[in-house]
């Protein structure tokens, strides 16, 4: 067991027995109560789907709206959960099994994929899903094979990818599970955060996210770098590799020349500029692709989408992929260079002109301006090129100027109205100058939530989509409490 791995569980007072990781209790729920707060506002989603029905519309439109797979609502928003039943079902009703050579199967689900290998020793597994998927999981594994579970490889710790093996452990597979000497810790800052980025960034159910290591699947071991796995008498190469996450692995399965890619290739324009999680290792991530490429296979499972079934277009599509990635670091850095500002430099980024129109290059969830956001704040730094945002004054002071030079709140409100149907992206900027000057105003408020409306359109990337729909929540949930005082009210802020 690599060194740093027994740190990590020292640290958190768990217990090595034998060489594994001693079981933990397996709670559906998390032992801390969830904010009243942030369940009220979770809440009211359903609300505000109603008002606004663009939103829902504009989700529906987007193409890869199920991330290469099915879409479910109920899937959505609890991923962590393995008690809600509509998840579950739909996890159930939606999985397909597709025969990806002898003894290889790709799992098929909203969302997401699993991919499962039979060796004479057992199943060997890459991820387990999210936690609905574990009874659906348990059940195609049984139609598939007879065997036991060997190995669970899981490749990061995101939420639909690491956490469906609780219906295994429940049924008495007993299976070793391997993954990155940095999983732990990316789980634990999670954790750490929980209701930040699980709760808020990732748009999950708040009674439903782990809130101890205890709650989660925790691995029985780690490595660094590369590992063989021998089982069957097959090799299983695992390889670390920053690049969605700090913890991600791919596989390589040189027997059947096969690699499972993991996040590092999705079905569009991959999601390395999601502002809302971790920095993501954009070279890194590229280099990653081309390792894969260099391993020839012919055949590769990625965790979103469908598989590439031919040689040819494996290392067509890992290679356009790497190409994107590589473009969006050559072009900043010739900005930085060229003593461009952040701004500058995203304005100016263009997809390379040989990789439009491709269907794998598609900004349907985040925009190749936003890759370039995330290399800028690994290659960066945080500053945004202003001088005046070095030490900036308070936003609710700037708020509250733009609202004196505007005549006053009523004037600015007025304003925003009328540029929401003609420049929305501007209605919204003065909006927040408002919100930050008169968070409790009314009128405010209601100008800010139609405004932001407006920004929520068929085409807008998913990422996008869920930042302004998070924003207008928490205008509807303040706008609610001042309707409804906490004498009026069962809720309160």
């Amino acid at each position: 067991m690599h060194n740093n791995y027994k740190k990590a569980l020292l640290v958190m007072g768990l217990s090595v027995i034998a060489g594994g990781l001693q079981a933990a209790p397996q709670v559906p729920i998390s032992a801390a109560p969830p904010d009243p707060k942030a369940i009220e506002r979770f809440e009211l989603r359903t609300d505000l789907m109603k008002q606004y029905p663009n939103i829902l519309n504009t989700l529906r439109s987007n193409p890869n709206a199920g991330f290469g797979g099915p879409v479910s609502a109920a899937i959505a928003n609890h991923m962590y959960s393995r008690t809600n039943q509509a998840a579950i079902d739909d996890a159930r009703s939606k999985l397909t099994i597709e025969p990806q050579g002898k003894g290889t199967w790709l799992l098929r689900l909203p969302f997401v994929n699993v991919a499962v290998f039979e060796t004479t020793e057992g199943l060997v597994l890459v991820d387990s899903g999210y936690a609905p998927a574990g009874p659906a999981l348990l059940e195609a594994l049984r139609k598939i094979s007879d065997k036991p579970v060997n190995t669970i490889i899981i490749t990061h710790h995101h939420a639909d990818h690491a956490f469906g093996a609780w219906a295994l452990l429940a049924a008495g597979e007993k299976p070793r599970i391997i993954t990155t000497d940095t999983f732990l810790s990316e789980l634990a800052t999670d954790i750490r955060l929980v209701n930040f980025s699980m709760v808020r960034l990732n748009n999950q159910d708040p009674r439903d996210v782990p809130r101890r290591m205890e709650d989660t699947i925790l691995p029985t071991e780690t490595f660094h770098g590369t590992k063989t796995l021998s089982i069957g008498g097959e090799d299983f190469v695992l390889t670390q590799a920053r690049g969605e996450s700090a913890d991600q692995l791919w596989v390589s399965v040189p027997s059947r020349k096969v690699v499972v890619s993991a996040d590092f290739w999705q079905p569009f324009l991959l999601n390395a500029g999601n502002g809302k999680r971790r920095q993501r290792h954009v070279a890194e991530w590229a280099q990653a692709l081309r390792d894969m490429a260099a391993t020839r296979p012919q055949r590769v499972l990625p965790m979103h989408g469908a598989a590439m079934v031919s040689g040819a277009e494996a290392q067509d599509k890992l290679l356009a992929a790497a190409q994107m990635l590589d473009s969006a670091v050559t072009q900043v850095a010739n900005g930085l260079n060229d003593d461009k500002r952040p701004d500058e430099i995203v304005d100016a980024v263009k997809l390379p002109e040989k990789l439009q129109g491709r269907t794998d290059m598609a900004q349907t969830y985040n925009r190749f301006q936003d890759v370039a956001k995330m290399v800028l704040k690994e290659d960066g730094g945080w500053w945004n090129g202003v001088p005046s945002d070095w030490s900036p004054a308070p936003l609710s002071a700037f708020g509250s100027e733009i609202v004196d030079l505007s005549g006053g709140i009523d004037k600015l409100t007025a304003r925003i109205r009328v540029l929401q149907d003609v420049n929305p992206a501007l209605a919204c900027k003065l909006a927040d100058m408002a919100y930050f000057a008169a968070p409790d105003n009314k009128d405010v408020l209601q100008a800010s939530l139609d405004a932001y409306s407006r920004r929520i359109v068929p085409g807008v990337p998913t990422q996008e989509v869920t930042v302004y729909l998070e924003h207008m929540l928490t205008l509807k949930q303040r706008l609610k409490h001042l309707n409804n005082p906490p004498d009026q009210s069962s809720a309160s802020l």
